[in-house]
């Protein structure tokens, strides 16, 4: 099945992922934006990215060469996060590096073949260190628990084919 996506472009639903997975963050973070943060965490910027939500996956699906499946796992882990860690807000001050770490350890996770740290961190715009640094404190908020249920993938890949619908 084909949608059509702006600009007027026909795209697949599989590859229209992308496109739902930015447009559900866009909207969590209109909400969470007007919400004061109880804490900054490694993640938080003091200035928010210039580079929608969007254009900054495309960037990481173009030059990381990762699966589409990363994608849905990312977003798994960002709720996730937000279900451990009721204090942690993910607004636009840090939802680009929450993405860039998420899907970072989606790729380590799921796929068989993946570049070094230092490549990924040129692709999300962070330094080696920031990037090692937002990986470990991913993986202390997600309590190192990245296995994620078939009927869990299922369920988020389904939702965000239909919202690609809408």
């Amino acid at each position: 099945m084909n949608v059509v996506m702006e600009g007027g472009l026909e795209e697949s639903l599989e590859d229209n992922i992308i496109y739902a997975i930015a447009k559900v963050l866009d909207e969590i973070v209109k909400e969470t934006d007007i919400i004061e943060s109880p804490i900054q965490t490694v993640f938080h910027t003091n200035k928010k990215p210039q580079i929608t939500i969007y254009k900054y996956i495309e960037r990481i699906k173009m030059y990381s060469y990762c699966s589409n499946e990363c994608f849905v796992l990312a977003l798994i882990y960002i709720d996730k996060v937000q279900e451990r860690n009721q204090d942690v807000v993910i607004n636009s001050h840090c939802v680009h590096r929450f993405l860039l770490a998420c899907i970072l350890l989606s790729i380590k996770y799921n796929d068989d073949d993946y570049y070094k740290n230092d490549y990924y961190a040129r692709v999300g715009g962070v330094t080696l260190q920031e990037l090692n640094q937002l990986e470990r404190e991913l993986l202390t908020l997600l309590d190192y628990q990245l296995f994620v249920s078939q009927t869990q993938y299922y369920y988020y890949k389904e939702k965000l084919m239909k919202y690609a619908q809408l």
